[in-house]
């Protein structure tokens, strides 16, 4: 019996750190990478809202460019 547990002690060892470790690393890995991915909702959200901040910003181009026909040096007036 106690050569059976001399056995097991460095095969559960062996198997601990060459298979469960590992495993374990890569398991908690991919979780990483899937948490930093967007799901499908959140990627339309993300995609409306960069389309809705590129249309701001075209609005604020175009409001500048009508202050500075109409009002010059509009840009330096506090």
């Amino acid at each position: 019996m106690e050569y059976v547990i001399d056995g097991i002690v460095p095969i559960s060892a062996i198997l601990i750190l060459f298979l469960f470790l590992p495993w374990l690393v890569f398991h908690y890995l991919t979780q990483l990478r899937q948490a930093r991915q967007l799901d499908e909702d959140s990627q339309e959200l993300f995609e409306a809202t960069v389309h809705r901040v590129e249309v701001m910003e075209e609005r604020v181009h175009v409001l500048e460019r009508i202050l500075d026909n109409e009002v010059p040096g509009w840009r330096t007036h506090q």
